[in-house]
C-alpha cells in the first residue's frame, strides 16, 4: 500500500515539472517583452548626448547625427513606436530629458538651432504628428524639459526666439503668449 502512495507523490511531482516546464517559457516571452519596452526608454535616453556634442561641435553634426544613429540603433522615433501605456510616462521623461539637453545647445550655439531642432524631430518625434507621442507621453515630456528651457533661455537670452521655436514644435507649447 505504501507503494502506490509513493507512486502517487511521485505522479504529482512529474505533473507540476510538466507544468512549470510549459508555464517558464510563456513566463520568459512577457520579461523579454517588458524588456524591449524598456529598451526603448534607453535608446532614447542615450541621444541625450547627440544634443550636448552637437552643442559643442555643431560643424560635425552630420557626424554626430549619423554615429548616433548606428549606436543607439535608431535613426527615426517611429521605429520606436507605438509606445506602450506600461512606459510612456518613462519614455516622456526621457524624452523631455532630451529636448531639456536641445534647448541648452540651441543656447550655446544659437545658429545651430535648425540642425538641432531637425535632430530633435528625427529622435524625439513632433507633438501633435502621427509619430506617436500621445498627449500623455507629451506632458511628462514637459516637466523634463522645463529646466533645460529655462537654463537656455537664461544663459542666452539672444536664443529664446529658437528655442521657443523647438518648444512649440516639439512640445506643442508657445512660451509666450500672446
Amino acid at each position: 500500500m505504501q507503494k502506490s502512495v509513493f507512486s502517487g507523490k511521485r505522479k504529482t511531482i512529474l505533473s507540476l515539472l510538466c507544468s512549470f516546464c510549459f508555464i517558464l517559457p510563456s513566463c520568459r516571452q512577457d520579461i523579454d517583452l517588458a524588456s524591449d519596452e524598456i529598451y526603448k526608454i534607453e535608446k532614447v535616453t542615450s541621444i541625450q548626448t547627440l544634443f550636448e556634442s552637437i552643442g559643442r561641435q555643431p560643424e560635425i553634426a552630420e557626424n554626430l547625427v549619423q554615429a548616433a544613429e548606428n549606436i543607439a540603433g535608431y535613426g527615426d522615433v517611429s521605429e520606436l513606436t507605438p509606445i506602450g501605456e506600461s512606459i510612456s510616462k518613462q519614455f516622456g521623461y526621457a524624452r523631455g530629458t532630451c529636448i531639456s539637453a536641445c534647448a541648452e545647445a540651441i543656447a550655446r550655439q544659437p545658429e545651430s538651432h535648425v540642425v538641432l531642432t531637425e535632430t530633435a524631430v528625427k529622435f524625439l518625434g513632433k507633438y501633435n504628428n502621427d509619430t506617436g507621442i500621445t498627449t500623455q507621453i507629451n506632458e511628462y515630456s514637459k516637466i523634463k524639459a522645463l529646466p533645460g528651457i529655462l537654463k537656455g533661455i537664461s544663459s542666452e537670452p539672444e536664443a529664446f526666439d529658437s528655442i521657443n521655436e523647438m518648444s512649440k514644435i516639439l512640445l506643442g507649447v508657445d512660451l509666450v503668449k500672446k
